[in-house]
């Protein structure tokens, strides 16, 4: 028996729809029990043509309002970007989802169908690369051995402060050999891959980082090839890992 979907009932006028994502439709129930955006409606399943959109019921005014209001409140952000993401990551452990960006909100069934249907060619392209696929996320450190020197010529605590922020700010080195070896074995592994920003003194030690999306059906591989280089450059280098996500780096040509 198929998801039951929201569509069978009508909004109130005062009524929106909070969008989570947009995942393929599944031929048993599927419940999620994480709270919604604003702990009011539940999250549901609602259907659009060949698709599945998870969505929950807010105020049309009264949370858009909100939203906007909060926009440079961090704390709001934090804790309701967490509720978004804790409902996309249940939705995507037990189906294949393309992941809305935090705070959209359609005014009508209507008008969450009619933006389904404009992209629903460039959904289904997504939806034949993401199936079964995870979003990880990995980071190299260079290790510490000795403390850095700095330069002969500093004299005083301001010199040295000066010339340390200078060393921490400074582009680590990215043609390290090594480092791009792991990346390339990871892309035979991954289906796609992603830079995830720029390398710079606000993680210090940090040479390289890079986002993959990996088919399940490979995760004993990608785990091997990780310890691989953990004991290949041990004392030398530290690898960070972090998934599985959603895949919310694989999915912006069809927003």
């Amino acid at each position: 028996m198929p998801a039951r979907s929201t569509s069978t009932r009508r909004l109130s006028p005062e009524t929106a729809l909070y969008l989570y994502g947009i995942a393929k439709p599944l031929g048993k129930p599927v419940r999620i029990t994480s709270p919604s955006i604003d702990q009011g409606s539940p999250v549901q399943p609602f259907a659009c043509g060949n698709f599945t959109c998870w969505v929950s019921a807010v105020d049309r005014d009264g949370f858009t309002e909100e939203i906007n209001r909060n926009m440079d409140n961090l704390e709001w952000l934090a804790l309701h970007g967490v509720r978004h993401q804790q409902v996309v990551a249940e939705i995507a452990a037990k189906l294949s989802i393309v992941p809305a960006r935090f705070g959209t909100i359609f005014s009508s069934e209507q008008a969450l169908r009619k933006n389904v249907q404009d992209r629903s060619s460039a959904l289904e392209r997504v939806f034949s690369r993401i199936e079964d696929a995870d979003e990880w996320g990995v980071k190299v450190f260079a290790e510490r051995q000795t403390k850095p020197q700095m330069p002969a010529n500093v004299r005083t605590g301001k010199e040295y402060l000066q010339a340390k922020a200078e060393r921490l700010h400074r582009d680590p080195k990215i043609d390290d050999p090594g480092v791009l070896e792991l990346g390339d074995s990871l892309k035979k592994i991954a289906l796609d891959s992603a830079p995830t920003g720029k390398i710079g003194g606000a993680q210090p030690a940090l040479l390289w980082q890079a986002t993959f999306l990996v088919p399940r059906s490979r995760r004993k591989q990608w785990d091997q090839e990780l310890r691989r280089f953990v004991k290949l450059w041990s004392g030398s280098r530290r690898i960070e890992v972090n998934g599985p996500w959603p895949p919310y780096s694989f999915v912006s040509d069809a927003e």
